[in-house]
């Protein structure tokens, strides 16, 4: 298909904006804290909450592919003239500019699983038992949504000795204040976190008995 030169041109400019779109919101979400601890802290990046994020990333993708698939008809005998003239000069970078782009997207789904499979450790169940055999089971759900007052009140035990506790390590709480919020302020790792409140749990609950 022949195109003119002004269609090729609105065509390259438009994926140059999109990709740049694209490039920017990946770039959020990338920093963006994981689970629901961004809307808990109400999180934002250039203005934009992480739904809104992930919503623009998204149309931006479906609209690059169908860009993508108007430069690939415009262009398609122009790309197969340039492919030819360039293996009948080198079938060694021909091969290369084919299996570049295969390991990149390789790598990069590699590393997307990776980040996935981050996340969802984020809700598995931890749990530390006393020597009484009584178990403190703090789960990713009480991590995301409960207050330390809230978090007292389930198990049991004082929330000012809970807040004295966490002020003995260095951590300052309110009873109101979120355990999320407290994990990003403090910028804590989430398993270390649960741990440490478990662990102060079990130590309020022996005191108590």
């Amino acid at each position: 298909m022949r195109a003119s030169a002004l269609l090729r041109g609105v065509v390259d400019l438009l994926l140059l904006i999109v990709f740049v779109g694209i490039a920017v919101t990946g770039i959020g979400l990338y920093l963006a804290p994981s689970g629901r601890i961004a809307e808990s802290i109400g999180w934002t990046f250039l203005g934009m909450d992480k739904e809104a994020l992930t919503n623009l990333h998204t149309y931006l993708g479906f609209i690059m592919i169908g860009l993508v698939g108007v430069h690939l008809v415009v262009g398609f005998r122009s790309m197969l003239v340039m492919l030819k003239s360039a293996f009948k000069s080198s079938k060694v970078k021909v091969v290369a500019g084919l299996i570049i782009p295969i390991l990149l997207i390789a790598v990069g789904f590699q590393a997307f699983s990776a980040y996935a499979g981050e996340e969802e450790t984020h809700e598995t169940y931890y749990y530390y038992e006393e020597s009484t055999n009584s178990t403190v089971y703090i789960t990713g759900t009480m991590m995301k949504y409960y207050t330390v007052q809230e978090l007292a009140e389930e198990f049991n035990v004082s929330t000012d000795a809970l807040i004295e506790k966490l002020k003995e390590k260095g951590i300052e709480a309110t009873p109101d204040e979120k355990l999320v919020e407290i994990e990003y302020k403090y910028d804590l790792d989430r398993e270390e976190f649960k741990a440490m409140l478990e662990e102060i749990i079990i130590e309020l609950r022996g005191e108590g008995g």
